[in-house]
């Protein structure tokens, strides 16, 4: 089934921004540079590196992954107090700050941090470039897909490391949460938990992967041994054989 998100055009770069470093992803590649330490990234090494690599494009959408984020309801939000939204699941250290994303026809803003070394170095390399939360970017089609539809929906973005889990009824955004994960255990444990803590049974929800990927393959078999009503949402078949750490976003442009 296919979720409507927007694919790279010829001339769109996007940029992963992970805990360890960068992807850079066009519509014919993607190519990771390594930066575990924000304060020694060098802009002259990531420009040349992109040169060399032939990345240069016209138009950059940056994504946010490295960092937490929380979905707060229009009418609550408070900009003044966007720290508070992130203080139960994340302390922001000094290099950070807290930025938001408002999504004003769905009604909800995506509260996160970023690291201001590396968004300075990136913002200097593409003065004009469009930036977002991972979360933003899901959210919004997420949305749309489960306009209409009375049974509950509960949406996986797996990736390498963590995952996100977005439980729908109709339009209804009922909860959001990430996960760190870095076995099939580990992941099951969560999944499983909030089903339990929200009393769906197999037979009341929809569970949706984004995107079929070969790397994550014992982890559908794992889930399919206790929930039958699987769907993979949006899984190009060029790129099931991916390696790539966030598989779901490396041909999206936000």
């Amino acid at each position: 089934m296919v979720l409507k998100t927007n694919k790279h055009q010829p001339n769109d770069l996007s940029i992963l921004v992970l805990r360890d470093g960068f992807s850079f992803c066009s519509q014919k590649k993607s190519c990771f540079y390594a930066a575990e330490d924000s304060s020694t990234i060098d802009p002259k090494a990531i420009s040349d590196f992109l040169d060399q690599e032939e990345l240069v494009s016209e138009t950059v959408h940056l994504i946010h992954l490295e960092g937490l984020s929380s979905i707060v309801p229009l009418e609550l939000f408070e900009k003044e107090n966007a720290s508070f939204y992130l203080s139960k699941g994340l302390t922001i250290e000094s290099n950070q700050k807290v930025v938001f994303d408002v999504l004003e026809p769905y009604n909800q803003v995506v509260v996160y941090s970023r690291d201001e070394q590396k968004w300075a170095v990136l913002k200097e390399l593409f003065p004009t470039l469009k930036a977002k939360h991972a979360t933003t970017t899901l959210l919004a089609p997420l949305t749309d897909f489960s306009m209409g539809t009375p049974k509950k929906q509960l949406f996986v973005h797996l990736r390498e490391g963590a995952f996100e889990l977005f439980l729908f009824q109709g339009a209804q955004l009922l909860f959001f949460n990430s996960f760190e994960q870095q076995q099939l255990d580990e992941f099951l444990y969560y999944l499983f938990y909030i089903t339990e803590q929200f009393y769906l049974k197999p037979e009341s929800f929809k569970l949706a992967f984004l995107g079929e990927y070969d790397h994550f393959a014992e982890y559908y078999q794992g889930v399919q041994e206790y929930h039958n009503d699987l769907i993979f949402l949006d899984a190009p078949s060029e790129n099931h054989q991916t390696k790539h750490p966030v598989p779901f976003l490396e041909n999206k442009i936000g």
